[in-house]
């Protein structure tokens, strides 16, 4: 079953076979390239980076003075830590709301460790500040609003090596595809030689490419050469028969006519004339056949042309005729096999 379903969506040339043959492994590497990479960054990094700023945050928490008569002076000890930090603290209301945007693959792992590592965080921003993470979290003397930039919490740009790899894979499959296709060029020459002696015509072909399709090449040259040979000798032999024919048909006709009228002699004679033109039709044929070029003509126009000659002899009644175009054909092997079949209906 699953035979079937692969065969019948499998592509049927080979310049398709091919393309799939190079890009299903370099698309299974990217896509566990990208899977590994996400992890390792998205995940593995973040949560490291996330932690360290975590242990940050802990620490200026813990640098808060609750016994300070005020809210202001109580915080002192917290901005000395925050500051060089790259920290901003402030105290009083701030927004208990964990959000970040779909997209955002690193976020949902900053949130979790976050979440994780601070015990009294309240919510986590991740949108209402461009570049910035809002982290509100509950003291003792109320809830606190820091603010951390998003750089420290995850990779800068990770994007970039996703976009480099891919851009590498696809220029590379695509020169892979140019030099795949040159490399299929020779075969379709030769498809396209081996058609076209098929149907009785000779083009030019030169083997090209790799070594196998030279191989190749030249077997199909060897292979045309030997039939070539085989039919002209057999065309030379059976004109050479038709021609030694004659001289008996000429003793036959000569005895015949030194013979007395009769109507076994007329039957004789009428036998003798239908031998004599079945010898020079073949002999029409062989050296047609032998020496005839096909040539691009009309079908249609062509076969007008003939039954309006033939009806000036005999009745000829031509059926409607459609179609337009041209094709390779010989025009007298092609006359010979129509007017044939026309006058012998």
């Amino acid at each position: 079953m699953i035979a079937r379903l692969l065969k019948h969506w499998m592509p049927r040339t080979f310049y398709g076979r091919s393309i799939l043959i190079l890009l299903v492994p370099v698309t299974v590497i990217m896509a566990v390239v990208t899977v590994v990479f996400i992890q390792r960054l998205y995940e593995g990094v973040t949560e490291q980076m996330t932690v360290a700023v975590a242990y940050e945050i802990k620490l200026i928490l813990g640098r808060i003075d609750v016994d300070s008569p005020d809210a202001d002076s109580a915080f002192d000890g917290a901005l000395e830590v925050a500051d060089p930090l790259g920290i901003r603290i402030s105290s009083g209301a701030a927004e208990n709301v964990t959000r970040r945007d779909w997209y955002d693959l690193s976020g949902k792992t900053v949130i979790e460790t976050l979440d994780r590592e601070i015990e009294q965080l309240l919510g986590v921003d991740l949108v209402g500040l461009h570049g910035f993470a809002r982290l509100s979290v509950n003291t003792e003397l109320g809830p606190v609003e820091l603010i951390v930039s998003r750089r420290r919490l995850n990779a800068r740009n990770p994007h970039q090596f996703l976009v480099l790899i891919g851009f590498t894979a696809l220029l590379m499959s695509a020169i892979a595809l140019l030099y795949m296709r040159n490399q299929i060029r020779p075969i379709r020459r030769l498809a396209f030689a081996a058609e076209a002696f098929g149907k009785g015509r000779v083009v030019p072909y030169e083997p090209r490419g790799a070594a196998e399709l030279r191989l190749a090449g030249k077997a199909f040259l060897d292979m045309r050469s030997r039939i070539e040979r085989q039919i002209e000798q057999r065309t030379l032999m059976l004109s050479g028969v038709s021609h030694d024919l004659r001289t008996p048909l000429t003793r036959m006709k000569l005895g015949l006519s030194l013979m007395d009228d009769s109507s076994e002699t007329e039957a004789m004679r009428r036998d003798v004339q239908d031998m004599e033109g079945m010898l020079e039709a073949f002999l029409s044929f062989a050296e047609g056949d032998a020496l005839e070029e096909p040539e691009q003509i009309d079908p249609l126009d062509f076969v007008r042309k003939l039954t309006n000659r033939i009806a000036r002899s005999e009745p000829v009644i031509l059926g409607t005729l459609e179609g337009d175009g041209r094709a390779m054909l010989r025009p007298a092997a092609l006359q010979r096999a129509l007017e044939n079949l026309i006058v012998n209906a």
